[in-house]
């Protein structure tokens, strides 16, 4: 806590528009401007914020004479109200005239994440796949512009850059991917910077060759798998319509043989989503990583029949999530959630936000940059084949001029959820930060609207907390390290 000369005349006051949930005799009391929120069955101190919401304070001595001193500094700590005009809040915050004691949070100016579309083929025919137009000519980067790209990331203003590989199907680009690679190592070694590398594949019966490169460039892998063989061999086929269960799973082992990391990557729609608990259950007995379930997008196109709406992804998902809590509070084995930890836990249990997809703005544009198969730049791999998100190409421009020159990365770095109507009055916006911007741009066709998700968020970070007040235990087994 800052250094703050406390005496009895300095003033408390609410924190913007507290409001208050009650359940089973406790009450859940929520800052929506600063993300702040406590959960107390103490009734002097919800009568205290009681009085104190949309009036103009009162003094620490008037409020010591209804709880203790710590009590009201705990609520200073938690977001809930300020001392003599200062508060803890996101670094988002607009909290009319009080002071924000901003948390230091990776906000960069350029990005640290280049993502690669090394290529628009592949050698499955997933039937939800979004990103294989099978009219369009085969195209891909090539290793020249690839390392071109290298080049501008290590001139940048950063310590260190992430390199993720996407397809198509990246590996069947192996010898790129390996120039590209040696190359940003001898490059970054050189400039005395970091270098991580990381690939998205269907991990489908993946070569020696392909293995021992990832193992020995320590790779991160994230395997697309759709849980249950049955499941996962109705949608994930090769060319020929056949499953490719079998040798995803060989891939994934072989992987785990050499040391790679796996982490497992599930595409939720409605063809499976009363199945999404059994699906997490098959993919921890394979022993990965981590498991990031992500709800089937939303295309614009007429093909959208498998997409789910909020409420739908939610009771989907928050079953896993009470499924994963219980078994970890039972000793049992547990994998992550990876998008639940960094992103709607690690919301709640910070006004940090390390995740850049919940941050105001978001990282598009601003931690992240994508290069298409023909060069075109993107703010974020998500808007790639929206020709209104290209701000430029890597043949004809560099990315450094992209991002300051472009009038899309001005205003996604502009958009923010006081702005957006939805938003503006609800609950939990300093935590979900109006969601995925391209989501919303593809639902609404506009870039001032709320997550085309926004039943599910108001609704994730609520039951959230009520789990954790009902089975305590939840959050750390929901965190814990793969396996424990």
């Amino acid at each position: 806590m800052p250094s703050l000369s406390l005496t009895p005349a300095t003033r408390v006051t609410a924190t913007d528009g507290l409001r208050f949930i009650e359940r089973d005799g406790r009450t859940l009391v929520v800052s929506p401007g600063t993300a702040g929120w406590t959960v107390t069955d103490d009734e002097a101190l919800v009568g205290l914020l009681g009085r104190l919401d949309g009036g103009s304070g009162t003094t620490m001595g008037e409020a010591e004479t209804a709880v203790p001193r710590e009590a009201v500094l705990e609520l200073f700590r938690r977001g809930l109200v300020a001392l003599d005009g200062v508060a803890y809040a996101t670094s988002s915050a607009r909290p009319g005239e009080l002071k924000v004691l901003t948390p230091r949070t990776a906000h960069n100016s350029y990005p640290v994440l280049a993502v690669f579309h090394v290529h628009n083929w592949c050698n499955l025919a997933c039937t939800y796949c979004y990103t294989i137009d099978e009219e369009a000519p085969p195209e891909k980067i090539g290793r020249e512009l690839m390392c071109k790209a290298v080049d501008e990331m290590v001139a940048m203003p950063t310590a260190f850059t992430s390199f993720e590989f996407h397809g198509g199907e990246p590996t069947m680009a192996m010898p790129d991917i390996e120039a590209v690679t040696a190359y940003a190592r001898r490059v970054y070694g050189a400039a005395g910077k970091k270098a991580v590398f990381s690939i998205q594949t269907n991990g489908y019966n993946l070569s020696p060759r392909v293995r021992d490169f990832l193992a020995d460039n320590r790779f991160s892998v994230r395997v697309s798998l759709d849980g249950t063989p049955d499941m996962h061999d109705e949608f994930r086929v090769d060319r020929g319509g056949k499953g490719t269960y079998r040798g995803v799973v060989k891939g994934i082992r072989r992987l785990q043989e050499r040391g790679v990391p796996v982490h497992a990557v599930c595409v939720v729609h409605l063809g499976n989503v009363d199945r999404v608990t059994e699906m997490y259950d098959s993919m921890a007995e394979l022993g990965v990583e981590s498991i990031r379930f992500l709800p089937v997008f939303k295309t614009g196109k007429a093909d959208d029949g498998d997409w789910l709406t909020g409420d739908r992804y939610f009771e989907a998902y928050f079953g896993v999530v009470r499924h994963v809590a219980a078994r970890g509070r039972a000793g049992e084995k547990v994998v992550p959630l990876a998008n639940l930890v960094a992103g709607e836990l690690g919301s709640l249990r910070s006004f940090r936000r390390e995740y850049m997809c919940m941050r105001n703005p978001c990282g598009a544009g601003v931690n992240m940059i994508t290069v298409d198969v023909n060069g075109d730049l993107y703010p974020c791999e998500e808007m790639i084949g929206k020709p209104e998100f290209v701000i430029g190409n890597l043949a004809r421009t560099t990315i450094r001029n992209a991002v300051d020159t472009s009038e899309v990365v001005r205003t996604l770095r502009e958009r923010h959820v006081e702005e957006i109507p939805e938003c503006a009055v609800c609950t939990w916006k300093q935590l979900c930060h109006g969601g995925c911007v391209h989501k919303s741009y593809t639902h609404f066709k506009r870039l001032d609207r709320e997550s085309e998700h926004c039943s599910y968020y108001k609704r994730i970070y609520e039951e959230l907390i009520w789990l954790e007040q009902s089975e305590p235990g939840s959050w750390d087994a929901l965190t814990a390290a793969p396996g424990q």
